[in-house]
């Protein structure tokens, strides 16, 4: 009996970790598309972004009823339990993330009528570290690579580097020319939304240390 218990347990721990991942994929494509939206002027896409994050929203509170319901009714102990919390705390950063693509599709949205093509700075480097973090954070999840875990964070100085960049840029632009002061805002905002991304990746490999070894590590130290 304790036997078919524990596959019960495993099959549904087992799904809650491919929910986190597929809810990481939709998030990241969200940023993805999001930056597609704003760099093409694509109308369609960005609304396209911003309706599909309802199902991103959906599916955070899915995984986060799976989690509540293993707690209250497997009873995990050491690993189990570290593995659920861990997939608590990683599907908020992920809806989060959805939440920074919504926003950047937005953006996309108010500038649909900016001549193109306008400067943007670092946005593009950031959008590419930022998702490569994300990248990395959930190959580590679905490895339980602790030592890919510890490496997303070597990125983020760098991220973090090129927001103060493009926001002293972005500023410069908008106080030397008024007519920049509309887009050099929506910019600005894009590039905190980036900047953020790259936060909760950090925040997810976290996670993955914590499921793999009971140890709260701080990567952005």
């Amino acid at each position: 009996m304790a036997t078919a218990v524990r596959i019960s347990f495993e099959r549904h721990l087992s799904q809650l970790g491919d929910d986190v991942l597929r809810l990481g994929m939709m998030a990241r494509l969200a940023v993805g598309l999001g930056l597609a939206a704003l760099n093409d002027g694509n109308v369609e896409l960005a609304r396209e972004v911003i309706a599909e994050d309802a199902a991103i929203n959906r599916l955070r509170f899915s995984a986060e009823r799976q989690c509540y319901s293993l707690i209250a009714t497997e009873q995990p102990v050491a690993g189990d339990l570290r593995a659920i919390v861990a997939a608590l705390t990683v599907s908020a950063d992920l809806e989060r993330i959805g939440d920074h693509g919504k926003k950047i599709a937005k953006v996309a949205l108010g500038m649909a009528e900016t001549p193109r093509p306008f400067f943007m700075g670092a946005i593009p480097r950031m959008g590419e570290l930022s998702l490569s973090m994300l990248d990395r954070a959930l190959q580590a999840m679905a490895a339980r690579d602790v030592v890919e875990a510890r490496s997303v964070c070597e990125v983020d100085d760098q991220v973090d580097a090129l927001y103060k960049e493009s926001f002293n840029l972005f500023l410069t632009r908008m106080l030397e020319e008024r007519r920049a002061i509309g887009t050099g805002t929506h910019l600005i905002q894009v590039a905190h939304e980036l900047e953020r991304v790259g936060d909760r990746a950090t925040n997810i490999a976290e996670r993955v240390i914590y499921s793999v070894t009971g140890e709260l590590a701080d990567l952005n130290v």
